[in-house]
């Protein structure tokens, strides 16, 4: 009996260790996943196996905007790709345009790769975009290739994102807040607004109800001289 038991712990003491060996400890925790990340710049996000890419259209043109799954910037600058337009009209592609790296702040690699178009005339509905992207570093997916509506926003409508590191010019140029003259970045990270291909800054959430009242007032704002701090009565 006495032999029996002391096999049994050796088992037991044996099993054990094996399983700390191989890292069986416990299940895995939740932040082990990938975190997909929704759109930074208002456009369109499609999913690969490796990357997932916001599509923004304009009326001057298109940039794509690529990501890992882990919510990471791509380096753009060795990027290549092409978009095939398809009109609504037709099963056969329309026209087809390549994208490079678009400009980047100084210092900085390039966020996205772009072609210079005009969209303008493009049916505002019923299109589709076929990109293929090029030189991606993952082994895994070098090229990725995706399908994306064109969805360009009404020349009156308002779209809000998170300011980026490529808007970092534009909000030293423009300073302060066009609605409550604070400093931008007095109240955290700046809000991006833009309306029909012009975009401005603002502080904080507080201050877009009132953009959204008049933006024609505050989508000219940038040009004008910030009014002195003691000339308003801004409550957050």
């Amino acid at each position: 009996m006495q032999t029996a038991r002391i096999n049994r712990l050796t088992t037991f003491a044996g099993s054990f260790a094996l399983a700390l060996t191989l890292g069986v400890s416990g299940p895995a925790s939740a932040d082990d996943g990938h975190k997909h990340g929704a759109p930074l710049h208002g456009g369109k996000v499609a999913m690969t196996k490796e990357y997932h890419f916001e599509v923004v259209f304009a009326k001057d043109g298109m940039k794509v905007y690529p990501r890992s799954h882990e919510d990471q910037p791509v380096d753009a600058s060795r990027l290549t790709g092409t978009a095939t337009f398809y009109h609504p009209s037709s099963p056969k592609p329309w026209f087809e345009r390549k994208l490079a790296p678009t400009a980047a702040s100084p210092g900085r690699a390039p966020a996205s790769i772009g072609s210079a178009i005009d969209l303008s005339k493009v049916p505002a509905t019923g299109v589709k975009v076929e990109f293929k992207v090029e030189g991606l570093p993952e082994p895994a997916e070098t090229t990725a290739s995706f399908t994306v509506p064109l969805a360009s926003a009404p020349s009156g409508e308002i779209v809000v994102t998170k300011a980026t590191k490529a808007d970092e010019q534009a909000i030293l140029a423009l300073k302060n807040c066009p609605v409550s003259k604070e400093d931008l970045g007095s109240m955290g990270g700046p809000l991006k607004v833009t309306r029909g291909g012009k975009s401005t800054f603002i502080c904080c959430k507080g201050c877009l109800k009132q953009l959204q009242a008049n933006p024609d007032k505050f989508f000219g704002a940038q040009a004008s001289a910030p009014a002195a701090k003691d000339a308003h009565d801004h409550k957050h």
